[in-house]
């Protein structure tokens, strides 16, 4: 007999997720209390956070505070590793949590939520109670979890999806049911297989969603259309992406009003802004918080629309959300510090929101040179985020390269603080029109730590570091798999 993924009630499951040692360890101890698909469908709820210090600071939004930097000099760690994008550092032996025995990374921890939760509803469907609707959308739902990790590990543990080489680039192993003896030592599958695989789950979930999931840590119907637009504008397929773009739009484009929920003298919002809030499609935030934004990031934030024909009154909501740190931090006066904590406003910097479908929106329209549609989708997006913006004397830049920049610079001050600034640089980093050679200048006071001596550190387009090893631990246990690179 098969040894199944035990699961003894929601409450085990979650520490499942968050306790085993290899990346594919199932214990077949104990037995299935679980039966009916709503209990099932209780384990979505355990799943709100995704540990990302993996790739934290391998971008140009979040700074480091310089005395962090100074403190670890000469033998930096993974945060200064990456935020001063030194090659050299390993990766794989030094993965979030891969010392130890107890640890798990980034990539263990999405194949645990793929193996242990994804796979293992999906083989328990002819042994649920419940009625068939309500077991469809339960397996639905774990078919569009897998397909989320699935995206996450491929744009983070491979080379970006290119239609010319994605066939034989190599990819991420592709474990589909909660068995350990029918894969023990998985393979690579290729980065066009993954994607495949990715694209099925999304296609076969769709008609079997609901409109309104139960809690916002569910796939609905509108947050699988984001999904499957995501996918094909990392695969620079347009149409495709305005297709299932326009899909989930239709179903909600609700947005948090930022200009009059923030107060600007305290930094947060005046009522609490929830996971539960209208424009969350589906909710996933970071295990950790990434507190401060740098001086580019801020210049971003402060130049507000005066490009686009907007007064100098027009104000950027989100700045508010930040303050300059005590002066006891180093590099104080050269970064803002986000202030709310997650009662106040939880964030979803991981999941999905309709602002983000905006942007998709936007910005495939504009590669089209259709300038009027991109400002259409664009519209309440930006009355959400800007004081004083007006709609009608609005200009987009009347070049589609000049229009695109501008709706990749919305993406960046909107999906701050996350892993899409990350993926964003790694798939427009393949076109030379939109590809950008982030450098930062550290420390930005020098005086402040005198033994760290200012420098320009820089992450090149094609750096290693847009391809993450795979932690050394999961390559220890499976002699099948090698990590992926440029070449």
């Amino acid at each position: 007999m098969k040894s199944k993924n035990i699961i003894y009630s929601s409450v085990i499951a979650l520490s499942l997720l968050t306790s085993c040692n290899k990346w594919l360890d199932l214990e077949p101890k104990g037995k299935i209390l679980l039966n009916s698909a709503e209990e099932y469908g209780m384990l979505f709820d355990n799943i709100t956070s995704y540990d990302i210090a993996d790739i934290a600071y391998l971008s140009d939004e979040n700074w480091v505070n310089a005395q962090t930097v100074s403190s670890v000099w000469g033998a930096p760690n993974l945060t200064t590793a990456n935020f001063l994008f030194l090659t050299e550092y390993d990766r794989s032996l030094n993965a979030s949590g891969n010392s130890g025995t107890n640890g798990t990374t980034m990539y263990q921890t999405l194949y645990q939520r793929i193996t242990k939760v994804a796979n293992t509803i999906i083989y328990e469907k002819d042994n649920m109670s419940g009625i068939s609707a309500e077991k469809a959308s339960v397996i639905a739902e774990s078919k569009m979890l897998r397909a989320f990790a699935y995206f996450i590990l491929i744009n983070t543990y491979a080379k970006p999806y290119d239609k010319a080489t994605a066939a034989t680039d190599g990819g991420v192993a592709l474990k589909l049911d909660p068995y350990i003896e029918t894969q023990p030592n998985p393979a690579k599958s290729t980065v066009a297989e993954v994607y495949q695989q990715i694209e099925t789950d999304i296609n076969d979930a769709i008609p079997d969603l609901n409109i309104n999931a139960k809690t916002p840590y569910r796939f609905n119907k509108a947050a699988a259309y984001a999904l499957k637009a995501k996918v094909h504008l990392f695969k620079k397929e347009y149409e495709e992406c305005i297709a299932a773009a326009l899909q989930s739009y239709q179903l909600n484009h609700q947005t948090y009003d930022l200009v009059n929920l923030i107060t600007a003298s305290s930094n947060k919002p005046s009522t609490p802004i929830y996971a539960t809030g209208e424009e969350n499609l589906f909710f996933a935030t970071t295990e950790s918080s990434y507190t401060y934004i740098g001086q580019e990031l801020i210049d971003l934030y402060r130049g507000g629309l005066l490009a686009n024909d907007q007064t100098s009154t027009v104000k950027d909501s989100r700045l508010d959300l930040y303050k300059q740190p005590a002066s006891t931090v180093k590099d104080y006066k050269f970064m803002l510090a986000w202030v709310p904590n997650a009662k106040e406003f939880s964030v979803n910097n991981v999941g999905l929101t309709t602002t983000e479908v905006m942007l998709m929106l936007a910005e495939c329209y504009a590669r089209k040179g259709q300038f009027e549609l991109a400002k259409e989708y664009l519209k309440p997006y930006l009355q959400s985020r800007y004081r004083n913006y007006i709609h009608n004397s609005f200009t987009l830049p009347n070049s589609v390269e000049n229009a695109v920049n501008f709706v990749i610079g919305e993406r960046r001050k909107e999906l701050v603080r996350g892993i899409n600034r990350f993926l964003d640089l790694r798939r427009l980093n393949a076109e030379s029109t939109y590809q950008k050679v982030v450098s930062r200048i550290f420390p930005a006071d020098p005086v402040a730590t005198p033994n760290v001596p200012q420098q320009n550190f820089v992450l090149p387009v094609k750096s290693p570091l847009y391809i993450l090893p795979f932690p050394s631990k999961v390559l220890e246990n499976d002699q099948q798999l090698t990590s992926n690179s440029w070449q």
